[in-house]
C-alpha cells in the first residue's frame, strides 16, 4: 500500500463528510469515485467537485456489492462514510440493517480489492463510559429496550466485523470514531446535529429545543477537522488495523451551544429556547450526558489535531445554512 493513495472510493460521498471529502481529494489532485443513493445526501452539496476530470458519482445504494466492487475497481482506498444516525423518532430497524449491511459490503470489497477501508464509526458507540473516552477503555451501551442504542450498537458491531475480518482475512481497515462533526452541508435537521437543528428553529423564527436539562456536555468538530483525519489515516500506514478517535477537545455543553448560536445569529435578548423532556421524545430514549475524546492517539499516530473552535465554525455554518435558504427562495421565484 503507497502512504498516499491515489484513487479513493467514497461512499455518502454526496452527504455531508463525503463532499467536503471530496472537495479536499480532488483539490489534492487524487481521483475520487463517488457513491451515493441520495436518500440523505444531495447533488448540490458535489457541486464544486461534479465537473471535475478526477470525479466520477455513481447513483446506488452502497449495499449492492456487484456494482461497490465495479465502481471502486480501481481504488486505492474506500472510505466508508454512508449510514443511517441515531433513530431518534423511529426506524431502528432500518438503521440496524443498513449500517451492518452496508460496511460487510464495503468490508467485502475492500478486501476483493486489496484495498484500504477507511470506516466512520462514531463517539456514540461510549455509551455512558467515562469520559474522557479512551479507544481501548470499556463501553457502556444503554440497553436494546431504548432504540436511540441501535445506532451505537450497529456501529460497534461493524468494528467488530471489521477486526475480525482484518484478523482472519487480512482486511486492511481503519476505524474512525467522529465526535459532533458539524458545518456547511450538514442535513438541515436533528439528523444533522443540534447545530443544525438550533439554526433552522431560529431562521423559522421557531424557539430551539434543548432535550433534558441542557447540560449534556460535547465536544463538537468542524467538518474540515474531521476531514483532515480522514485524509491522514488514508496517508498513514501505520493507521492500519487501528481505531482512532477524531474529534474536537472544546467540552460544551447543549445549552451554551444555543447560546452560542444565538448570538453567532445576531439575536439578542432572551434565550429563544425550551427545555424538551425526554419523555416526549418517545422511544424511552436516554441520552449521554458526558462526551470528550481523549485524541492522544490521533494526534500521535496521525498528526491529527483539531483546530477550529466554535467561534471559527459557527459562523461559517450560520452562513451556509442562509444561503442555502436564499437559493430556495430564488429557484422559487
Amino acid at each position: 500500500m503507497t502512504t498516499t493513495p491515489n484513487t479513493i472510493g467514497i461512499t455518502g460521498a454526496a452527504g455531508f463528510i463525503g463532499s467536503h471529502l471530496s472537495d479536499r481529494l480532488v483539490a489534492e489532485g487524487r481521483r475520487v469515485i463517488g457513491v451515493d443513493d441520495l436518500s440523505h445526501g444531495s447533488m448540490e452539496n458535489l457541486g464544486g467537485v461534479i465537473a471535475d476530470e478526477n470525479f466520477t458519482f455513481h447513483e446506488f445504494d452502497c449495499r449492492d456489492a456487484q456494482r461497490m466492487r465495479k465502481a471502486f475497481a480501481d481504488c486505492d482506498a474506500i472510505v466508508h462514510l454512508a449510514a443511517e444516525k441515531i433513530p431518534r423518532y423511529g426506524g431502528a430497524l432500518k438503521t440496524l440493517q443498513a449500517n451492518v449491511a452496508g460496511a460487510e459490503t464495503a468490508y467485502e470489497v475492500g478486501i476483493a480489492l486489496d484495498a484500504h477501508v477507511v470506516i466512520a464509526s462514531t463517539s456514540d458507540v461510549y455509551g455512558n463510559a467515562t469520559p474522557p473516552f479512551a479507544e481501548d477503555q470499556n463501553i457502556t451501551l444503554g440497553p436494546p429496550t431504548t432504540r436511540r442504542w441501535a445506532y451505537a450498537a450497529s456501529k460497534l458491531y461493524d468494528e467488530h466485523v471489521g477486526l475480525a475480518m482484518a484478523e482472519e482475512q487480512g482486511l486492511k481497515i481503519t476505524i474512525l470514531r467522529l465526535f459532533g462533526s458539524y458545518g456547511p452541508r450538514n442535513h438541515p435537521s436533528w439528523w444533522g446535529g443540534p447545530q443544525a437543528a438550533f439554526i433552522e428553529c431560529l431562521l423559522n423564527e421557531e424557539i430551539m429545543e434543548i432535550h433534558g436539562d441542557g447540560r449534556q456536555v460535547r465536544t463538537f468538530t468542524y467538518v474540515a477537522d474531521t476531514v483532515d483525519g480522514f485524509v491522514r489515516a488514508l496517508d498513514t500506514p501505520e493507521a492500519v488495523g487501528e481505531l482512532i478517535n477524531v474529534g474536537g477537545d472544546e467540552p460544551t455543553t447543549i445549552l451554551r451551544l444555543a447560546i452560542e448560536i444565538q448570538s453567532a445569529m445576531g439575536l439578542t435578548g432572551p434565550l429563544r429556547a425550551r427545555f424538551k423532556p425526554y419523555e416526549e421524545i418517545g422511544g424511552r430514549y436516554q441520552d449521554v450526558r458526558c462526551r470528550i475524546p481523549d485524541t492522544s492517539k490521533a494526534a500521535d499516530l496521525l498528526g491529527h489535531r483539531a483546530v477550529s473552535s466554535l467561534s471559527d465554525g459557527l459562523p461559517l455554518t450560520v452562513d451556509w445554512h442562509r444561503a442555502r435558504r436564499s437559493a430556495a427562495d430564488r429557484a422559487v421565484a
